[in-house]
């Protein structure tokens, strides 16, 4: 099954099952604690502004391309979830979701309209890393969500021509990098073809927040035609904890939360940034 054309799971614990009778499940995972989060990012340049659906409630109204929404938290379990054009019933493509308890990212990923080779419109579905981390610290990860892009490194600008820090390596079309725990603060961040030197992108500089995830989405055409966005990193910024799982969260912590209400039904709209590029302040 190719990867670019077919719904994709990331880790254990989800399975997606699409209207159309494909799927991919993961093994099953008793660690989930009851609840999963899940987030959505518009990376499809071609298409206009969406809404998310879920159990056919608008959850995410007007999610624009460029803009990644805040977790949602649900009670695992299966989900119908549908795209929309914003504002209208015309769906662009709908799905059903299985979530345990784990932290998960679902992209809207290639182009409405394809051309030649250029990947058709798709769901990648990533298992995200929110545990906590050490003091001073943050963690990257890096998205490659651009359609005409080949595989790229992305890589931290080094001195003297020497190499700085990998961010990601050789990651193609719908993959994500390992997730890179570095020291807060501002690096020079440039991507580059698979294997080569030569930035098409960058350096930009790039914040790294203490006590936070910071997601790197490289979206938009390396060449755009028409209406398409253009290349850019779409920047998306998480507290690693006590939202997080992983070390130093244990089961006392669960406990002391509010217990929740049981029945489940669509979230509440999430919260959404825009990440910024070269310019930007």
């Amino acid at each position: 099954m190719d990867r670019r054309t077919a719904l994709r799971s990331i880790g254990a614990g989800v399975a997606i099952v699409a209207t159309g009778g494909v799927g991919v499940a993961a093994a099953d995972d008793d660690s989930g604690d009851g609840e999963a989060k899940l987030r959505a990012a518009h990376a499809v340049p071609d298409a206009p502004a969406v809404d998310v659906l879920v159990n056919g409630s608008v959850a995410v109204p007007g999610l624009e391309f460029g803009e990644v929404t805040g977790y949602l938290e649900l009670p695992e379990g299966e989900y119908d979830v549908a795209i929309n054009v914003a504002g209208t019933t015309t769906t662009v493509d709908s799905f059903e979701v299985e979530l345990d308890g784990e932290d998960y990212t679902a992209a809207a990923t290639g182009n409405l309209e394809p051309e030649g080779e250029d990947p058709g419109f798709d769901l990648d579905v990533f298992q995200d890393k929110l545990g906590v981390l050490d003091d001073g610290q943050g963690r990257v990860r890096v998205y490659h969500l651009s359609p005409d892009a080949p595989a790229v490194d992305v890589a931290v600008a080094g001195d003297d021509d020497e190499p700085g820090l990998s961010l990601a390596r050789d990651i193609e079309f719908g993959e994500a990098g390992e997730d890179v725990e570095v020291p807060a603060g501002e690096y020079p961040v440039a991507v580059s073809p698979a294997g080569s030197s030569d930035p098409v992108f960058g350096p930009v500089d790039v914040e790294v927040k203490a006590g936070q995830v910071l997601s790197v989405f490289a979206e938009g055409e390396l060449d755009p035609e028409g209406d398409e966005a253009a290349f850019q990193p779409v920047l998306a910024y998480e507290e690693a904890a006590p939202f997080g799982r992983g070390p130093g969260r244990d089961d006392d912590d669960d406990d002391e939360e509010e217990e929740e209400d049981d029945e489940r039904g669509p979230p509440e709209h999430a919260g959404r940034g825009r990440g910024r590029g070269r310019g930007d302040d």
